[in-house]
């Protein structure tokens, strides 16, 4: 692998402020993992990692690492190319969902094109991050310097002198004093930025079409730009545009490009998304540049839910104890977070409020609340107004609330009626019975008195005839 790679001759040189510590600020959240290799890595960025390229095709493998959790427990990352006719690099749309590993990194793997015609020298490759926390949206860029040396060498009108001036023939003798007094033109290249963008920094609602104002401008304040190409590259397939190409003959100096158009947004989209306009254009002097610029969406679901299935007695006496019984459904795709189910009624009063938690898309849970049922005319603190009624009709209000990610609070209401009775004072008749005596001791007492009876007239009977004998 060494040999062959060595054969090929490219070599990934990271931009200092990158290697150490792949911080820009103390602000910033993602950083690369600079000390250990991952699958597809021969050695840690620290230890000089270069990607492999095989038929043409650079295989990147970057490791990033989050401070702080992150929104899915994922991140966008992407390309973005420094435009240049003889940059090395096939523009494509390289951007991909990277989510967390088991080991806690987030392993960006990209199969970058490279030109068969390649030039030798270092060309700049931007790589930026997109992710989401609880608290905003994070957007950060590495810049990576990649060398070329199996490519083909910079001809002498593409090096130019040491200076940057580009090489010029010598002047003929007697000439050159003529020569020298003659300023060579500069040309500088117009700039095209995004001027206008509605949707940069916004999130998008998943299911909705929504109108997108975006305007380009030549930022030039002397040169017009001609012939003018606008490709909008994107692999968002829960995305679609309206347009995806425009052209424009000329545009003045400080004109701006009119790309507005609609967006449609997929039922089932999430998390953050990105595009590519890419800009070919040419000066007055028929020179040909080409720029690029990427804007960012960042989609959320809908959060829906409801409350089904309330139940509570259409009867109940005061001072009992009744349950409210109900069902939470979360009917969206999106989790809804701190669900809770509350009740208010005039002489009812919850023992306390049923907190469910966090709900997933799909999910439901049951819940049950005490109530202790009070009078028409008392208050929550137990006081009473004698001059109303005590019993009779009453409605309540089955409050049911959630939170999205930012904490904002959704809530939603349904009543119920019931009536509150006097208690009723049950009398219990109770016959008393007569309490029965277990006889059989007296029983037992009268057969042995009788037996000691017959015994004793057996002696005296017996005793009689033996005096009978003795005196006969």
């Amino acid at each position: 692998m060494n040999r062959m790679r060595r054969g090929i001759g490219l070599a990934l040189l990271l931009a200092s402020f990158v290697l150490s510590p792949y911080r820009a600020n103390a602000e910033e959240l993602i950083s690369i993992d600079a000390n250990h290799r991952y699958e597809g890595m021969e050695t840690s960025f620290s230890k000089g990692y270069a990607p492999s390229v095989r038929k043409d095709q650079m295989r990147l493998v970057i490791p990033f690492l989050s401070d702080a959790p992150l929104a899915q427990e994922a991140m966008t990352v992407g390309v973005a190319f420094e435009p240049s006719e003889s940059s090395p690099f096939v523009y494509k749309n390289y951007q991909k969902r990277v989510k967390k590993s088991k080991k806690g990194v987030y392993l960006f793997r990209c199969p970058i094109q490279l030109k068969k015609n390649r030039v030798n020298g270092q060309y700049p490759l931007r790589v930026y991050v997109l992710a989401k926390t609880a608290q905003e949206v994070i957007r950060q860029e590495f810049t990576l310097y990649i060398e070329i040396t199996d490519g083909r060498a910079k001809r002498m009108e593409e090096v130019g002198d040491p200076y940057g001036e580009a090489p010029r023939e010598a002047a003929p003798v007697g000439l050159e004093e003529e020569a020298s007094d003659e300023k060579e033109e500069v040309t500088h290249q117009p700039r095209i930025l995004i001027c206008e963008n509605s949707v940069q920094g916004g999130v998008l609602s998943a299911g909705e079409q929504k109108a997108w104002a975006l305007s380009a401008k030549n930022c030039s304040g002397s040169q017009p730009v001609e012939n003018v190409k606008v490709t909008l590259l994107s692999e968002q397939s829960e995305v679609s545009f309206e347009k995806n190409a425009w052209y424009f003959e000329r545009v003045a100096a400080g004109g701006q490009m009119e790309l507005s158009q609609t967006i449609t947004v997929s039922q089932k989209a999430a998390g953050n998304a990105a595009a590519q306009l890419q800009f070919e254009y040419e000066d007055g002097k028929g020179n040909a540049y080409s720029s690029t610029e990427t804007v960012f969406f960042s989609i959320c679901q809908k959060q829906e839910a409801r409350l089904t299935h309330i139940s509570f007695p259409e009867g109940v006496y005061e001072s009992d104890t009744a349950a409210l019984s109900f069902q939470v459904v979360n009917t969206g795709l999106a989790v809804i977070y701190n669900a809770r189910v509350r009740i208010e009624g005039r002489g009812l009063f919850p023992e306390k409020e049923a907190f469910l938690g966090n709900l997933e898309g799909g999910a439901s849970q049951e819940g049950e609340i005490a109530v202790f049922v009070g009078n028409l005319a008392m208050d929550a603190d137990g006081n009473l107004d004698e001059a109303d009624e005590k019993y009779g009709g009453t409605t309540g209000n089955v409050i049911f609330s959630y939170e999205n990610e930012q904490g904002e609070v959704t809530e939603q209401s349904q009543e119920f009626a019931s009536a509150i009775r006097k208690p009723k004072v049950i009398e219990l008749d109770i016959e008393k019975e007569e309490p029965q005596t277990n006889q059989w001791w007296v029983a037992a007492l009268a057969l042995s008195m009788l037996a000691l009876i017959l015994l004793a007239v057996g002696l005296y009977l017996r005793m009689s005839h033996y005096r009978k004998l003795y005196r006969g």
